[in-house]
Order: structure tokens, then sequence, then C-alpha cells
């Protein structure tokens, strides 16, 4: 893939429009579609093209006994969550991250991750996906890594820059095993971040260089 390559951003988006990302990603695709109008457009692309895909299929008979298990689970269906209300906190951030945090970010379990980077594990994700938010202070960046799957990350607030590229609010960058990259804050503020993974971290080098990365920052 190649890192944070557009490549990979743009399989993301395919999959989402075909309903087969798994809950974590598709929570961060929802709110990268939600922050973007680029990808709101891209997305509409996608969905069209499958639309004209599905119309030109062969259409599969259904026996009486299927329709009728579907009819019933349809009515036995729980109301949909989007009929609930949700508080009006966090106004800044994409709804559909927005519904899994019940108070201010601010104001979240912030955990120490490395030195000037501290995260926040939400319970969303399965099939072994990892979905954190990351708060970054200026300047501050993690250990140079590598990733045994893909690794989305989603600017909810500040800026932090990955190799040669600055990735800013409503960006996303995509990352996978073949990079190895150290993603750095930008900018006086705190970059904040929703990061979704599917495989582990592999830290670069020997745990000499590890450790310089670790506490230089």
């Amino acid at each position: 893939m190649g890192e944070n390559s557009s490549e990979g951003l743009q399989n993301l988006l395919q999959q989402y429009a075909a309903g087969s990302l798994n809950h974590g990603m598709a929570v961060l695709v929802a709110s990268y579609v939600t922050l973007s109008s680029d990808a709101r457009h891209r997305l509409e692309e996608l969905e069209s093209l499958n639309g004209v895909l599905l119309n030109e299929a062969e259409p599969v008979a259904v026996s009486p006994m299927m329709l009728e298990d579907l009819q019933r689970l349809l009515d036995e269906a729980p109301a949909a969550a989007e009929e609930k209300p949700v508080e009006e906190i966090n106004e800044d951030l994409p709804l559909p991250l927005r519904q899994f945090l019940n108070q201010p970010i601010e104001n979240g379990k912030w955990r120490f991750a490395y030195p000037g980077v501290r995260q926040m594990t939400l319970p969303i994700g399965d099939r072994g996906e990892k979905v954190k938010l990351l708060k970054i202070k200026p300047g501050k960046a993690a250990p140079r890594h590598s990733h045994d799957g893909v690794e989305a990350t989603l600017v909810l607030r500040g800026a932090f820059s990955d190799g040669k590229r600055l990735f800013q609010r409503g960006d996303v960058a995509v990352a996978d095993h073949d990079v190895k990259h150290r993603p750095r804050a930008q900018g006086d503020e705190d970059c904040i971040c929703l990061a979704v993974t599917d495989g582990g971290v592999r830290f670069a080098g020997s745990i000499a260089h590890v450790a310089r990365d670790f506490f230089a920052g």
C-alpha cells in the first residue's frame, strides 16, 4: 500500500459503501465523511456504482420461509439508535463518534501512552480492532513503528505531520505493514485523533533506538 496512501483511503471508502467494514473502522470512516465534503462526494459516487451493479445482478429466488423469518426479525427489531436523543456535547466532533462519548472529551479517561501522548480506549470495534482517541502535545511524537495490519487515523483537532505530509482536521492517514512512521503533532494546540487498528504495533529498530524515540518526543 505504502505510507498514508490515497489508495488505502479509497479502499476504506469502498468497503464502507459495500457495508463490509468492521465496526470501529466504520465509525472512523463515517466520521471522516461527516467532516469532509470531498469524502462525501467520493462516497456518493461509490454508492451509485454499487446501485448500478446491484441492478444488473441476476435475481435470486427467496423461499417463503426465509421471507417469513426476515419479517419476524424486522418486527422484533429494537428502535433505531438514531431515534434516541444524543446529548449535545463535543459539538465540534462528528456525530458518528460523538454518540459514543457521554462526557466532554476533555474530561475523558485519558491514560499515559508515551511521553507527551495520552490515549483513551473506546468500547467499540470488533474482530481484533483497537479503537482509541489520541491526544498528542505540540511537537511530541510516538516512537517509530509499523503495523501488522492497517491503521487509520482521523484528525479531529489540531494537526500532525507524518513523513512529508501534514494532516489537519478532517484528514485521514492510512498506514499498513509496509510503513514505518512516527507521527508528530504540529502547531500550538494538542492534536486529538481517532485511531483504529486491526493488528499489532511493531516498534522499529533496536531497543536503544526505540528508547531514544520514546523519550526524545
